[in-house]
């Protein structure tokens, strides 16, 4: 069969199992061949009987649910490569919108100081030490597994001289006040009270990465009851959040915050100084 084909294919038995079943096809059908997209459309090759094997494979784990970020092992942040791994939260589009918004907010800091909480595969944390070569950051998450995979993606950049990796929880490590020019999170969100209706594809994600607690503000409230005595006078924080969340966010008197939108004009991050 020549590369067109099998793509065809892979789209039509992707078709009720993805949101976006071409846009998979050609991820796999990329990873099985290490051919790219553009050569595939203009060469259509025959492809490599082994190369089939794994391209159908893939199939098959993702027609049984499995992320296609965990079966390719990778995805794409901000033009950046990000290693995936299953136990590990995948970091969305979603996100890139906020972590745009908060690069942009960084251009007049000199060397800013940043805590991102939540860190999972790092992705972040790397688009913003890739854009601000100035910057200094923490990035903590309490899995462990998330930390390892973060070190690699962070080594895999060349960042380790920018990014700090650590296991806690929180700011429990965290003894001093006015540390940070910025904290940012994609915290989990999702209420709990909602799990059971989420995408059966996002079920196959940690759970400790997407259960919010009761209205999704668990954490969000956790972060902000302790982001200002951790924030510098003037610093900013930036928190990933859904509109669902809002009537249980609970902000600090010292905290002055408004909402940003994605590109579908719903409220997708929440953002603020410290006055």
């Amino acid at each position: 069969m020549k590369l067109l084909e099998v793509f065809d294919m892979g789209s039509k038995e992707l078709s009720g199992y993805s949101s976006a079943p071409e846009f998979e096809s050609f991820v796999f059908l990329e990873e099985a061949t290490g051919v790219s997209k553009e050569r595939i459309l203009v060469y259509d090759e025959q492809i490599k009987e082994e190369d089939f094997s794994k391209f159908k494979e893939y199939l098959i784990r993702r027609v049984e649910g499995e992320p296609w970020q965990y079966i390719v092992g990778s995805t794409d942040f901000l033009g950046l490569h990000i290693f995936t791994e299953k136990g590990v939260y995948i970091p969305r589009a979603e996100t890139e919108l906020m972590t745009i918004q908060a690069i942009k907010s960084l251009e007049n800091f000199d060397n800013p100081s940043i805590l991102e909480i939540g860190c999972g595969t790092g992705a972040i944390s790397i688009s913003i030490a890739s854009f601000i070569k100035k910057a200094s950051i923490i990035a903590i998450d309490v899995s462990e597994k998330s930390v390892e995979l973060c070190k690699k993606n962070v080594n895999y950049h060349k960042l380790g001289r920018q990014i700090d990796v650590i296991c806690t929880d929180l700011f429990e490590c965290f003894g001093g006040a006015g540390n940070f020019d910025m904290i940012i999170s994609n915290p989990p969100y999702i209420p709990e009270e909602d799990l059971d209706k989420v995408e059966d594809v996002v079920k196959r994600e940690p759970i400790l990465a997407l259960n919010g607690g009761y209205g999704g503000s668990q954490i969000i409230n956790k972060i902000l009851k302790c982001c200002t005595d951790q924030l510098k006078k003037g610093g900013l924080i930036f928190i990933e959040i859904d509109s669902s969340n809002i009537p249980h966010i609970v902000i600090p008197d010292n905290l002055k915050c408004s909402y940003g939108e994605d590109q579908y004009n719903r409220i997708r991050f929440m953002y603020g100084v410290k006055i």
